[in-house]
């Protein structure tokens, strides 16, 4: 019998709190309860709650010194991105008869799309014609998915520290997405 299954991650309450000395910011979902913190990299944790919304929060250590060579309004801007995230509804689909994965805001207008590869496996959602990043789907998931997501990140990092200007689109645009809407939570919520 075939199934889909249908996750929402809903950010309503987002907080967060940048400690300029040590350049480390907490990202905070729901009210203060107790959480174990999972180490993603060595500057990315996640943390991750028994009671609901299981999704604590995240920690990003150097953030300035990561995201202001990208953005180097990253700080002054926290306020307004934290408020966006917090608008944000995550909706993570698994479907087994396709054993396919896909990760997008839970938007109720419906748009045109396509999916262009990224990696094997691996694939983003953008609506036309304006080709903006609305989704990211992973084929072969009970076999690609762990892979798949660590080929996003990597791909993520990649951009970030990239120093030549060719790039690939695609991972251009994933960070991008990622770094405007602070999208990090999209990581988080699959790998919880």
């Amino acid at each position: 019998m075939a199934f889909q299954l249908v996750q929402t991650f809903n950010f309503e309450d987002a907080q967060h709190s940048y400690d300029r000395a040590g350049d480390v910011l907490y990202i905070s979902f729901g009210s203060p309860r107790p959480a174990v913190a999972v180490q993603v990299e060595d500057w990315l944790a996640i943390r991750l709650s028994n009671t609901p919304p299981l999704f604590a929060g995240v920690t990003i250590v150097g953030f300035k010194r990561i995201f202001e060579r990208i953005n180097r309004y990253i700080e002054s801007e926290l306020p307004q991105r934290i408020e966006r995230l917090a608008k944000l509804t995550l909706k993570i689909s698994y479907d087994d008869q396709t054993d396919a994965l896909i990760m997008r805001p839970d938007d109720s207008r419906p748009t045109f799309s396509l999916f262009e590869p990224l990696a094997p496996n691996l694939y983003l959602e953008k609506t036309l014609p304006s080709k903006d990043v609305v989704g990211i789907k992973i084929t072969e998931y009970t076999r690609c998915g762990p892979l798949a997501f660590e080929t996003m990140l990597g791909k993520i990092i990649d951009t970030i520290f990239e120093t030549s200007s060719e790039r690939d689109e695609n991972a251009h645009l994933l960070t991008d997405v990622t770094l405007r809407t602070i999208d990090w939570n999209k990581i988080a919520a699959a790998a919880a």
